[in-house]
């Protein structure tokens, strides 16, 4: 027996010993569904992370005021909030849905919105979700159903961020405080908590009172269990052998076997999240070579994109050269990226003073690249090629990158992922990522401030796009990043389950049901 099927042989073992221990029998089956992630959830607290997996955790425990719905290309559409109307350039009113309770059985209403965007835009808070909502200046509460959201300038996004305003009961968390909170959330969500076990597992059950006319729908199963395997290996032979039902980032060279299987399939679909490299170009961490532009594109010159997406990726992404989504409103598709260049990139490096090239470090995580070890190794050998060493940090938990990134302690470059909190607009993502006022920014240009401000605040469709366009072309020129690509969704479904992956990058296993 060759080591490969050996390893194989361990794990399926290893699979269905865990199958067994988490009750995945053939009675209880239909009433649950384990959903396998690379990584860990941080907090069950909805406003103080940016993780997805916690992101997906949230959609089942929580609601938000608005829904991006699948089934109307995701736009924004009525939840906890039946209508958002302007009424004047600064001033949006929302009308609240009656009778909806938290699952503590505390009413949902105006006073628990006002508490919640209040709460995200305390800076004593810290809400690492705060700048998705710096656009609101006061929220004012006409009366237990409406709501109004004063903004110091217009803001065209509204609408969009409104879908990422997870509410949270606040007589609950006044009671048991931050901490006791994001350790036994209470939501309005089709789901309830009941047990966290941090880096192990999450367990959610079937609110059976959950509100009707929700557009999520009223749930099928039970019970989903939400578990951290970080190894892949694992979550594979686990799916084969029925230990979990879903699993997110299938590597595409692994897509045959889980085909060829007797128990899954697979459901892939371009999303809307972005994969690049993050350079310090200002020194926020520690003073480099990268702070140099003819460095940052020798760089841009050194890396083989077509040759990594083509075999690594198998085709299963797209390549970008703003480092937009083209699903997001104001990408550009006139900019190309960085051809492979690699006797470019070697004068370059000459030219800036480092003719032997340097070392300089990558930092990397898990849970939401697809393929990330192969694609980081494919990045250290293509720099290596041209002098450039690559000195590789790898961190395991999303928390800690996060708290890391925040800090400004990731110094070189950081191969970054970003999904845009599922909002289909350039804002999200440049504005998160590309102000210097955000924490997890690593640029400092005032030039690009101007244009980041001035996009959030522009009515005009076509002069917004406009902004955006000249923000990307800055971007691309000053070689602040390197896209990647845009990834896809890959994902291992039990082939008797009705689920399929989303474009918006959640998983709504609320939805799913056993065939």
């Amino acid at each position: 027996m060759g080591r490969r099927s050996l390893v194989t042989t361990v794990l399926i073992v290893l699979a269905c010993s865990m199958a067994f221990a988490f009750g995945a029998t053939a009675d209880a089956a239909k009433d649950k569904v384990v959903v396998a992630f690379g990584s860990n959830i941080p907090t069950l607290d909805p406003h103080m992370h940016v993780s997805r997996l916690a992101h997906i955790a949230d959609y089942h425990l929580y609601d938000t005021l608005l829904y991006r719905d699948p089934k109307d290309d995701f736009r924004p559409s009525p939840c906890l909030a039946t209508s958002v109307t302007s009424l004047n350039a600064t001033t949006w009113e929302l009308k609240l849905r009656q009778g909806v309770t938290f699952h503590n059985g505390e009413p949902f209403n105006a006073e628990a919105v006002k508490f919640s965007l209040d709460r995200i835009l305390d800076p004593a808070q810290k809400s690492l979700i705060r700048g998705n909502f710096t656009w609101i200046k006061e929220v004012k509460i006409v009366d237990d159903g409406t709501v109004r959201l004063i903004t110091e300038k217009p803001f065209p996004a509204a609408a969009e961020y409104l879908t990422l305003a997870y509410i949270v009961p606040p007589k609950y968390l006044k009671s048991v405080g931050n901490e006791g909170f994001a350790k036994a959330p209470v939501g309005t969500g089709p789901y309830k908590y009941v047990d966290w076990k941090k880096a192990e597992y999450l367990i959610v059950e079937a609110y059976p009172d959950y509100w009707k006319g929700s557009p999520k729908g009223t749930p099928q199963i039970k019970t989903i269990v939400f578990r951290s395997i970080p190894e892949i290996t694992t979550q594979i032979a686990e799916l084969l052998s029925g230990g979990v039902d879903i699993i997110r980032t299938v590597p595409p060279d692994q897509i045959a076997a889980i085909k060829a299987s007797a128990n899954a399939r697979v459901s892939a679909t371009r999303i809307l999240r972005v994969n690049f490299l993050m350079l310090d170009a200002f020194g926020r961490a520690s003073k480099t070579p990268l702070m140099n532009q003819k460095v940052r594109e020798a760089m841009a010159y050194a890396i083989n994109v077509d040759e990594m997406v083509s075999q690594i990726l198998g085709g299963y992404a797209e390549r970008t050269g703003s480092g937009l989504n083209p699903m997001h409103f104001g990408y550009d598709k006139s900019i190309k990226p960085y051809p492979y260049d690699p006797e470019r990139a070697k004068k370059l490096l000459a030219e800036a003073g480092y003719p032997n090239g340097f070392e300089v470090t990558m930092n990397t995580y898990s849970g939401s690249i697809t393929s990330v070890d192969q694609m980081a190794d494919a990045i250290s050998g293509y720099l290596a090629k041209v002098g450039i060493q690559v000195k590789r940090r790898h961190i395991e938990d999303v928390g800690t990158w996060t708290k890391s990134g925040r800090e400004g302690k990731l110094e070189g470059f950081l191969y970054y992922s970003w999904g845009s909190n599922s909002i289909f607009d350039a804002d999200a993502l440049l504005y998160a990522l590309g102000h210097s006022s955000e924490p997890i920014s690593y640029i400092k240009d005032p030039d690009l401030d101007k244009l980041l401000d001035a996009g959030r605040i522009e009515l005009d469709p076509k002069k917004r796009q406009d902004i955006y366009s000249k923000a990307q072309k800055l971007i691309h020129e000053r070689v602040y990043w390197i896209p990647i690509n845009v990834q896809y969704t890959i994902e291992g479904v039990n082939k008797n389950l009705n689920y399929e992956a989303s474009s918006d990058e959640m998983m709504r296993v609320y939805r799913a049901s056993w065939k």
